[in-house]
This record gives structure tokens, sequence and C-alpha cells, in this order.
């Protein structure tokens, strides 16, 4: 099995798997360090390839700004926004929904 791969097998075993994988991550941040975690939330995104995988990155970068509490936009999401924006707009689902919810709450202007 493909290291990659090994995401899917869990999800068979566990529907909460992103969720629960997520909330051990954020587990007791602060919001100067959710603000913090939000470039390696954005390298990551940027290499995704599956619109799933894709989603359930976005919904975590959501947490995070919930977390860190502002909707200031980072000074390394602002530098690579229209590469993520072009990036997602490969993937219809995660584009239509999660991406357009981000937009909205650090109220960016499309």
């Amino acid at each position: 099995m493909d290291i990659y791969d090994e995401w899917e097998a869990k999800l068979d075993k566990d529907e909460w798997y992103f969720s629960n994988s997520f909330e051990a991550i954020t587990k007791g941040m602060s919001s100067e360090d959710a603000y913090n975690y939000i470039p390696n939330v954005i390298d990551v995104l940027l290499k995704l390839d599956d619109d799933l995988l894709i989603w359930e990155t976005i919904y975590f970068l959501i947490e995070l700004y919930s977390i860190a509490d502002t909707t200031q936009i980072h000074p390394y999401l602002e530098s690579n926004w229209s590469v993520l924006t072009q990036h997602m707009k490969n993937y219809q689902d995660s584009y239509a929904t999660p991406f357009k919810e981000l937009i909205r709450q650090i109220r960016i202007r499309e």
C-alpha cells in the first residue's frame, strides 16, 4: 500500500479520521500558534491532488482561522493566493464549497 493511500484505509475504519487528526493537531493551540501554522496548511493544499483531501484540508484551514480568532490574511496566504485559487479551480467540489467558505470567513474579495 502506498503511503498516500493509507488515509483511505484509516477513513474506512474511522469516518471521523480527519476530524480526529486535525483536532489532535490543534488541541491546546493558542491563537498565535494557529495563525503561525497556516503556512504549513497552504503548502499542503498546493501539493494535494485529491478533491476529498483538499476539501478536508480547507476545512482544517478554516478551523485554524477560527482558533486564531482573526480575519487577518496571513502574509503567506496572501502571497500564494493567486496560485492557490488557480489550484482550487481544478477541484470543483472543494472550490464550490469549503474554498468559498474560507473566502467569506477571511473576507477576501473575489
